[in-house]
């Protein structure tokens, strides 16, 4: 079984998770860029504004065909109870090309809920598990436990 770990992160913590998920499964990483990436406060309050309003940015080029996997595996931070515009981007490109999907965020405390709804909404797909960390979570047994359920149910929905 192929799968593909690909993520948006922009202050690091997505991309932290995102690197657990891939050794745990065995999987291939990618992280989705931008194209013109906004950096620091700008780059956040610009993402944050652009996920509440549901924007996309323009990415760079990805190395992997999210089509050539099994099961495609998407992560990003929580922004404004939303996915970040790049997500959105990936998510808009690639509707047709993702099979089964799986979803997974990073946040602060809330919005997890939503997040993984507007991500359903616009790819068209259920996700066949979900996982969020908090910050204060993240490298954490609490983050182990959670990554160990995650795991199981992909791996439960793929046989």
């Amino acid at each position: 079984m192929r799968i593909l770990v690909t993520y948006f992160s922009h202050t690091g913590n997505t991309a932290k998770l995102a690197h657990q998920i891939a050794l745990r499964l065995g999987a291939k990483e990618e992280p989705i860029l931008e194209h013109d990436k906004t950096k620091g406060v700008a780059g956040i309050l610009k993402g944050a504004l652009g996920a509440a309003l549901g924007t996309t940015r323009r990415l760079a080029s990805a190395e992997h065909d999210p089509a050539d996997f099994d099961l495609v595996v998407i992560g990003t931070p929580v922004w404004s109870f939303g996915p970040a515009p790049a997500v959105n981007a990936y998510l808009d490109a690639h509707d047709r090309g993702c099979t089964r999907v799986a979803w997974f965020c990073t946040l602060g405390h809330a919005g997890d809920s939503a997040t993984f709804a507007r991500m359903t909404r616009r790819s068209g797909k259920e996700p066949v598990a979900c996982v969020s960390v908090t910050e204060k979570q993240l490298g954490t047994d609490a983050m182990d436990t959670r990554l160990e359920a995650f795991t199981t149910a992909l791996n439960a929905a793929m046989r």
